[in-house]
């Protein structure tokens, strides 16, 4: 007779989810492998069926969701639209026909114009604001301009 080790009586079974989310559908996989073998097998084919349609369960609701947001986006331009546009005002001066006859159309919104900036530097770069006038690339040599950008981010980080 052989004697017995102790280490071969002993038998360790553990399982690892390697990341991911352990929800019902891990769990209930992993509660199917570990029945025996006729119900394991159903069970397995149940679970997969129910899996594929709680995708397209999710995948209905999540686009109910997005057709939700897309109809209450478009509420919200709508309502801005119509503040923003005044209608347009159509002047006649005179009857059809007519010598001197005329008819304007004006538009607010296209005849606004556009907004004045208020910037404090100039658009020239020997503008007083600057402090230092750039160097123009074709004089002298070709790294010139890398240097003065290095004096000058020098004076702006002190």
């Amino acid at each position: 007779m052989s004697k017995k080790i102790p280490s071969q009586g002993l038998s360790y079974k553990f399982e690892h989810n390697w990341g991911g989310e352990d929800n019902w559908y891990t769990k209930g996989k992993r509660w199917a492998f570990n029945q025996k073998f006729p119900f394991n097998h159903l069970a397995l084919g149940f679970i997969e069926w129910l899996r594929k349609h709680w995708i397209d369960g999710k995948v209905e609701m999540e686009m109910a969701s997005i057709d939700k947001q897309v109809k209450y986006m478009g509420e919200i331009w709508d309502k801005e639209d119509e503040q923003r546009s005044n209608k347009a005002e159509i002047l006649e001066t005179g009857l059809f026909g007519e010598e001197g006859w005329s008819i304007g159309i004006s538009n607010p919104v296209v005849e606004r114009g556009s907004e004045e900036t208020n910037g404090r530097l100039g658009d020239r770069s020997d503008e007083k604001g600057l402090g230092i006038t750039f160097p123009d690339p074709w004089d002298g040599d070709w790294n010139d301009g890398v240097w003065t950008w290095e004096k000058i981010n020098k004076l702006n980080n002190k």
